[in-house]
């Protein structure tokens, strides 16, 4: 029962495609970060400067505080992401997914080496040529439009370890 009253909710929700835009912003010291906002809230994010960070908009329900995961997918290939669930402002309804660094921690000698750049590559390439952008977790998921903000993967790249 729980899953056909799911299933009902994501067939009735707004579509995220053709509500929200792409931008690619920087901040004053001129760091990047390519976000989709859907009435004024950030859906998705990818961002960097001391570190490179994801945040997402968790599909579904949350579990309990801790660690999280989605999938990021183009249709062709997706890609799994282990992160942790994000503290919201009191204000917002939905949960919310973060990961920083890929996953690599901070003292990790591999952090912006040659591993951490082969899945940097692998994240940015998935969604280049993702038309729409599927987020997913469980039997959970949304959709994104294809990104159309001019130059975000070479700012992305650019900061990036």
């Amino acid at each position: 029962m729980k899953a056909a009253a799911l299933a009902l909710a994501l067939l009735t929700a707004p579509s995220l495609a053709s509500a929200g835009s792409w931008k690619l912003e920087f901040d004053n010291r001129d760091l990047p970060s390519l976000s989709y906002r859907d009435q004024g809230k950030v859906t998705f994010m990818l961002g960097c400067g001391r570190a490179l960070g994801l945040h997402a908009r968790y599909p579904g329900e949350a579990g309990h505080a801790g660690k999280a995961t989605i999938t990021i997918g183009n249709g062709r290939k997706s890609m799994k992401l282990v992160g942790e669930f994000e503290e919201i402002s009191a204000d917002d309804d939905a949960t919310n997914f973060v990961q920083w660094d890929l996953g690599y921690s901070r003292q990790d000698p591999d952090l912006f080496g040659k591993r951490w750049a082969r899945a940097e590559a692998r994240l940015l390439d998935l969604m280049e040529r993702a038309s729409p952008l599927t987020i997913s977790s469980g039997t959970a998921s949304y959709q994104l439009p294809r990104i159309d903000a001019a130059g975000w993967r070479a700012a992305i790249e650019k900061c990036g370890g």
